[in-house]
C-alpha cells in the first residue's frame, strides 16, 4: 500500500479491451475531467480514470503526502487491471504524478501524455491556494476550478455546469485533502522535470494557460518530448477543446505505433 494513503483509490473504467490508458487529474478537480477523452478513447483502449487520495470518491491522504505517494497508488490501480504497458495521461497535478509514474517504470510506460503543465522549480503559487482553502473553506474549489479555464470561457454554461457537478460530490476531506496535496505540490521531484523518462511523450498547452509561457522548456527536457499548442485553451484544455485535444493525442500515438484505429 502507498505510504500516507489509507486504501485503495477509486476508479473508472471504459473500454473492454486494448491498451490500458490511465488518466490523471488536476486540482481540485476529479476523474471526470477527463469525461470527453474517456468517452471517445474507450473505442480503442481501456480507459480508466482514478480519483486521487482525498478526490472525489478516494481515501483522504494522511498528513504528509507526496506527489510519489500518489504515483504508488496509482500503479496500484493499474497492477489491479495489467501487468503489462500503459499508455498514461495527466493534466497539471496529474502530469506530475504521470511524470513520477513514468520514471518509476519506463519497462511499462508505452508513452506520456502531459498537458496544463510547465518547468516551474519556483511553486510559491501553491502555498497562496493552500492558505486560501484554509482560510475560505470549500466555497473555494468552484473559484479554482474555473480559474483552470481561459477567462474568455469562464462563464460559458458548459464550464459553470462542470463546476457545479464536480462541487456536487464534495466529502468530508476534501478541503484537507486539497491544502495537504498544495503542500505536495510546494516540494518537486527530479522527475517532473523529466528525469528518468524514456518512453515517447506529448505535451499539449493551452495558449491562455497560465503556464504556457514555460511549457516548452518542460518539453525541452524531456527527452524527444513532442509538443502542441491548442490556441485559446486554458489549463484544461482536454475539456475546453476535446477535439483538438484528441486529434492531437491521437496523431503523437499513431506515430509511434499505439493507436489500433
Amino acid at each position: 500500500m502507498a505510504r500516507h494513503i489509507p486504501g485503495p483509490l477509486y476508479y473508472e473504467q471504459q473500454g473492454a479491451s486494448g491498451i490500458p490508458m490511465l488518466f490523471l487529474h488536476s486540482t481540485p478537480d476529479d476523474h471526470r475531467l477527463w469525461m470527453f477523452q474517456t468517452a471517445h478513447f474507450s473505442s480503442w483502449y481501456r480507459c480508466i480514470a482514478v480519483d486521487f487520495a482525498g478526490y472525489g470518491r478516494s481515501p483522504a491522504p494522511q498528513q504528509g503526502v507526496r506527489i510519489v505517494d500518489q504515483a504508488d497508488a496509482c500503479w496500484e490501480v493499474v497492477d489491479r487491471v495489467t501487468s503489462g504497458g500503459i499508455i498514461i495521461q495527466g493534466n497539471s497535478m496529474g502530469s506530475m504524478v504521470a511524470r513520477v509514474m513514468a520514471a518509476q517504470r519506463p519497462e511499462r510506460t508505452l508513452a506520456l501524455i502531459i498537458s496544463g503543465c510547465a518547468y516551474q522549480p519556483e511553486r510559491s503559487q501553491m502555498k497562496e491556494w493552500g492558505e486560501r482553502f484554509r482560510n475560505e473553506g470549500l466555497k473555494l474549489r468552484r473559484e479554482q476550478i474555473l480559474y483552470h479555464f481561459a477567462p474568455a470561457h469562464r462563464e460559458l454554461p458548459f464550464m459553470q455546469w462542470y463546476a457545479d457537478m464536480l462541487c456536487a460530490l464534495d466529502n468530508l476531506s476534501t478541503v484537507e485533502s486539497i491544502v495537504a496535496m498544495n503542500e505536495a505540490l510546494q516540494t518537486t521531484h527530479p522527475a517532473e522535470f523529466g528525469e528518468g523518462i524514456t518512453s515517447p511523450a506529448l505535451l499539449i498547452s493551452g495558449s491562455a494557460d497560465r503556464n504556457h509561457p514555460n511549457a516548452p522548456e518542460l518539453a525541452r527536457r524531456i527527452k524527444g518530448c513532442e509538443y502542441k499548442v491548442i490556441e485559446g485553451a486554458g489549463h484544461s484544455s482536454n475539456l475546453e477543446s476535446p477535439w483538438e485535444f484528441d486529434a492531437y493525442c491521437i496523431e503523437f500515438l499513431k506515430k509511434h505505433g499505439l493507436f489500433p484505429g
